[in-house]
């Protein structure tokens, strides 16, 4: 296939590619492992989520590969060195005009070819596919659809936090209370007293102030967010369908 002219959609595939590079999300906080009953064995990382891939199975030995950097109007083509019968997966599908005829190309990855960042693709025609293929549009809504879905999961399940002060010197304990029993206004005053380093503190409230977040950690004592680190959390069981629960990657 000659790539001289196969440009219209393309260029505007690589404008994309920031927001297909991967589809993750930090949680901000420590995570229990989805789809596991609760135990005492908390720990931090980060949840990633995977995007969503369509199987394809080769059609013949070595189909090119066309790949398209950001500063490229045309593709060029690389060996793939592809078997016949080898399963490869497939995100999302752009079509592009060569010559007066339109190709079909399916988006695989990115890579770095020759220093620059690129995005690798494959004619539908050199591949069979086990479902349909989404096009670019449909796949980032998809995949930002995904993120939304599990990250309202682990707010939902979970269950508390447990957090310590970040400085050695402890973190100063906040008390709430409302000036007069007519006012509807909270307001948090701080104390002399304070929480050790190093001690945990478990809680399964945080109020909002203002700009200012406190922790609740039990007593009538609050904590300033801010001066807090979380150690753990645990979470209940996700409730998601198991499509979206083999999405997600814990680290």
């Amino acid at each position: 296939m000659k790539t001289k002219k196969l440009f219209t959609s393309l260029a505007a595939a690589v404008m994309l590619s920031a927001g297909l590079a991967g589809t993750g999300m930090a949680m901000g906080q420590p995570v229990h492992a989805a789809g596991t009953t609760q135990s005492s064995n908390t720990k931090t990382g980060t949840v990633n989520v995977k995007r969503r891939t369509v199987s394809a199975t080769v059609n013949s030995d070595n189909p090119k590969l066309f790949v398209v950097a950001k500063d490229q109007t045309n593709p060029d083509q690389i060996d793939s060195n592809y078997t016949k019968g080898q399963t490869i997966n497939v995100l999302w599908s752009i079509e592009a005009k060569q010559g007066d005829k339109t190709v079909t190309l399916y988006y695989i990855e990115n890579r770095t070819i020759n220093g620059k960042d690129s995005l690798v693709f494959i004619p539908s025609t050199d591949v069979t596919t086990s479902g349909n293929v989404p096009t670019e549009s449909a796949f980032v809504e998809q995949a930002n659809n995904d993120v939304k879905a599990i990250q309202d999961a682990y707010k939902r399940s979970l269950q508390y936090i447990t957090v310590t002060p970040k400085s050695k010197k402890g973190a100063k304990i906040y008390y709430a209370y409302k000036k007069s029993k007519k006012s509807k206004k909270i307001t948090f005053a701080a104390s002399k007293k304070t929480i050790k380093y190093g001690k945990k503190y478990k809680s399964s409230m945080i109020v909002k102030n203002g700009k200012t977040r406190y922790v609740y950690i039990g007593k009538k004592r609050y904590v300033k967010q801010s001066a807090l680190k979380i150690v753990s959390a645990k979470y209940a069981p996700l409730n998601l369908p198991d499509d979206l629960k083999n999405l997600i990657v814990e680290n």
